[in-house]
Order: structure tokens, then sequence, then C-alpha cells
């Protein structure tokens, strides 16, 4: 079975997270019986710390610092369905997704991009990786970057 890359990462109540997987699908997942398991868990309790959770270059693992991660398998496997999650971001997210999947078939580098449109190339990966949401305009910049444009469609 293969499972899904995170995209997102919701620090919510307590210490309980919720991602946004590609193709829309969100999870909850408790850390809490982590603590009991691996004592290092035990400073996701600083909630500046717990806050700070972003995901890896790839989509394969929720990161906090360089001494704690967790795998996205884990939560997409053994996470709850997040039926209340803000799916504002869903949207956001599959345009990314999209923008990803066209930059790599039309072979083109995060860097070339980058050239293209004068965005970062540090602020494409985060956008890639679910660290960073874009706002409209970036996203029509980069999807005219990689030879495409959007255009409303009746649903």
């Amino acid at each position: 079975m293969e499972f899904k890359k995170a995209r997102k990462v919701y620090p919510l109540d307590g210490m309980v997270i919720g991602v946004l997987f590609e193709g829309g699908e969100f999870k909850k997942y408790d850390l809490e019986p982590l603590t009991r398991k691996w004592p290092v868990f035990n400073a996701l309790r600083y909630r500046n710390l717990f806050e700070s959770a972003r995901i890896e270059a790839g989509g394969h693992g929720i990161v906090w610092n360089e001494d704690i991660d967790l795998a996205a398998e884990e939560v997409y496997l053994n996470g709850v369905p997040w039926p209340d999650a803000p799916h504002e971001d869903e949207e956001v997210a599959e345009l990314v997704a999209r923008f990803v999947d066209l930059r790599k078939k039309a072979k083109m580098t995060q860097a070339q991009v980058s050239a293209k449109t004068g965005i970062n190339q540090s602020s494409i990966a985060r956008m890639e990786n679910g660290g960073r949401a874009p706002q409209l305009a970036t996203i029509l910049r980069l999807f005219s970057a990689v030879g495409y444009n959007l255009k409303p469609v009746l649903k």
C-alpha cells in the first residue's frame, strides 16, 4: 500500500496534530502516547516547539527540530479521520500539488522556476513542502512559468 505524502500540518489542542495529505485527505494524530514510548517527544509539551511543526521536504514526515520528527506514514495509517478540518486550504494544496506535477513534467527545477518568476527558490521549496500557503498572484506566476494558466470552471 502506497501512502500519501503530507502537505500541511496543523498543531491543535493538547498534543494533537492535524495533517493534510495529498489528494485532500485530513487525519488527526495524538502524540501523547509517543511520550511514554520515546521520552524525546516530551519536549513537545512546550507549546512554542509544538507549534513549530513543519512538513519535511518531500512530504514524508513532520519535523519539529533536529531531534524530533514523525513519519507521515505513521500519521496516515494510525491517525483518525478529521471531518471538521479547515478545508479552505484544500484547494490551495491541490493547486500546489498540480503545480509540482507540471513543473516536474516540464523538467524544470525550482531554481529555474525561481529565475523565471523572481520568487525565491527557498520560498518555492517551502510552498511545495506544505510549509507556506501561496497567495493567488504567486500561484498564477508559478503556473505561467511552467506554461499553464488558471481559468475558472463551473462546478
